[in-house]
């Protein structure tokens, strides 16, 4: 593999993942764990998640996510499993950011390559009811 990722099959496979969510409003931190696999589909790959969430006070729950990522070229075109847009990844670089707007709530990603295949993503979110960060580390599965 490349220093940086360069092409959205870079990202194909199954990868560990921890992640921080600093939830300013509601003063806690929140935790989880658990993998996401990125499989080959014939409009790019599936990003399918599963963690368990640690909430303070709260006994441990799943929670499960989907993506659709498609070739953009330079970029990858990051959707909602619903077909809707969500941000784009733009490959080659150590770092990359974007910006989702989903009024009135407003969403900044910082993706980190500078450890590949280890990764993350730092998401800076704010709106009238959300003020929290929310970092992903991920790591390659053997």
């Amino acid at each position: 593999m490349a220093t940086v990722p360069t092409t959205l099959s870079d990202f194909e496979g199954r990868w560990r993942l921890t992640r921080t969510i600093r939830d300013a409003r509601a003063g806690q931190v929140v935790q989880a764990e658990g993998e996401a696999l990125l499989q080959r589909s014939e409009d790019g790959l599936i990003y399918t998640e599963e963690v368990t969430l640690s909430i303070p006070g709260q006994p441990p729950m799943k929670g499960t996510r989907k993506y659709i990522w498609h070739d953009g070229g330079d970029r990858v075109l990051i959707h909602f499993d619903d077909g809707r847009f969500f941000h784009a990844l733009t490959l080659g670089e150590q770092n990359a950011s974007d910006h989702h707007d989903c009024a009135p709530d407003s969403y900044d990603a910082v993706y980190d390559f500078h450890d590949w295949p280890r990764w993350s993503v730092q998401w800076t979110v704010n709106g009238p009811r959300k003020s929290y960060e929310m970092t992903t580390d991920y790591a390659a599965v053997a």
